[in-house]
Order: C-alpha cells, then structure tokens, then sequence
C-alpha cells in the first residue's frame, strides 16, 4: 500500500508534465502557424489596382503628354484636369491658352476653338527623342536622322529644323536655333507649327 501512494502523486505529477509540455507545443505551433500566415499575406501580391498620376510631359509632332494637337479646347481642358483656360472663353481667333500648374516654359496655342501648336522655351521638356533647349544643331541632327529640313532663321543668326512626323506630315516639330544652339521649339500641325509670330 506505501508502493501505491508513492506511485500514484508519481504518476500524476508526469501527467501533469506531459500536459504542460503538449500545451507548450500547440502554443508554439499555433504563433508559428501565425507568422508564417502573415508572411505569406504580406509576399503574395496586391490585387488592389492602383493608379498612377500623368506626369508625362513629353513633346511629340501631336502634342506635349496629354495635351493633343486638333482637341477641341473643351477636350484639351477635361484632359489637363481643368487646369486650362482662355483670356476669352468665347473666343474663335488664335490665341493663347494659360495652362494654370502645368510644366514652365509650355505656351498652348488655340486657333479656331482647337489646339493648334505646343511651344517650348524651356530646357527642362524634352521631345520624345531627347531634344531640348540648348542643343546643338548637330544633336538635333543625330536624334532625328535623314528628318531634318534646315532652313534660314527670319530673324537670328541661325535655322529652322523641321522634323516631320514619320507616319503624317502635316506634323511636325520645329526647332529654332540662334548660333548653332537650339533657343525654343514648337510641334503642331501645318500651318500652324510654321508661323515664326504665332499668333501675330
């Protein structure tokens, strides 16, 4: 009888033990159950679809980003967000637009109640081939190969380099340059992207 009251807490105490230990265990396994869900959520890829802004403003023969030669002033308008707007809203003549917040040294021509040109006369826009205020005559050249039509400037010592667009040639850039330096750059449609005065 002393055998078995001395077994007995024996017995009772490795139960006890054993349970601990099992607890232990699905403890462990359950936080690492856990972390190993919550490393898989955070490498599985989003399907959230996210947006992303228009910062495009690069210079084509049709237009700087967004910004479309032949849009209607009311589509150029809704495209820039609103932010473009008329001295005169009514007006049907050639004029200038303002574009409030857009890229510096962008003028937008409007002639008959459309986009008629994009000038640039600031080095920080580029065309599409990287053609900027302050390049040579011979850059301009060399991004637009066999494209170049060079013709006297009508005031500076310098050119027009026109380029026309590959597939409409009723588009193009061109490129005025005063002593081998490119000084500002337009792209529109013809006849509106050869006036030297603009609206003048």
């Amino acid at each position: 009888m002393i055998v078995q009251r001395r077994v007995a807490p024996t017995l009772l105490l490795l139960v006890s033990v054993a349970c601990a230990s099992g607890t232990e265990r699905a403890s462990a396994d359950s936080v690492a159950e856990r972390r190993s869900a919550a490393s898989d959520a955070s490498a599985a890829p989003s399907t959230t679809p996210t947006t992303t802004p228009a910062t495009d403003s690069t210079v084509t023969e049709y237009g700087l980003g967004a910004l479309r030669v032949g849009m209607t002033f009311a589509e150029a308008k809704q495209a820039l967000a609103g932010a473009l707007a008329m001295p005169l809203e009514t007006s049907t003549g050639c004029d200038y637009a303002t574009w409030r917040g857009g890229p510096r040294g962008v003028h937008v021509m409007v002639d008959e109640g459309r986009i008629a040109r994009v000038e640039i006369d600031s080095a920080g826009i580029a065309t599409a081939a990287g053609a900027r205020v302050g390049d040579t005559e011979e850059r301009i050249r060399s991004l637009y190969p066999g494209r170049v039509t060079v013709t006297p400037h009508k005031y500076e010592d310098g050119h027009y380099l026109t380029v026309n667009a590959a597939d409409d040639s009723s588009f193009a850039i061109v490129f005025e340059t005063s002593k081998g330096r490119v000084t500002r750059y337009r792209a529109g449609r013809r006849p509106a992207v050869e006036l030297v005065e603009g609206c003048s």
